[in-house]
């Protein structure tokens, strides 16, 4: 009869080594777990609606010129279209933001009005 006992080798590789990176890669994952956490959070808080309050267009006439891959492309600008908008924080403050539209959507909108606003507006 054979013997099927087997001795397990001793690791070439030191048991704190291989604690040590077992640690890393908790930390690592933790620290990407914040990340993803911690900026949801972020986008969650960035999507605020709140009331227009104020509408105004500054009149600046100009012509842009794109260059595209094959041809030259040219359009009329008439101005900025500029909405403010008031959003009440969680906190119970009311904020006014700055937000910069184009012409379809600032004319279909009025004072009063909800708007969501977004993260790369500009804080009044």
């Amino acid at each position: 009869m054979a013997n099927n006992s087997y001795v397990i080798p001793p690791a070439k590789t030191p048991a704190w080594l291989i604690a040590l990176l077992s640690l890393g890669a908790v930390v690592l994952l933790g620290g990407i777990f914040f990340a993803i956490w911690y900026s949801g959070n972020q986008i969650a808080d960035a999507k605020m609606e709140g009331i227009i309050t104020k509408m105004e267009f500054m009149p600046q006439p100009e012509q842009q010129v794109i260059l595209g891959r094959d041809h030259l492309t040219s359009r009329e600008k008439a101005g900025e279209y500029i909405l403010t908008v008031e959003v009440r924080s969680r906190k119970g403050e009311t904020n006014s933001y700055i937000v910069w539209v184009g012409k379809e959507l600032y004319d279909s909108l009025k004072v009063g009005d909800p708007f969501l606003v977004g993260p790369y507006l500009e804080r009044n």
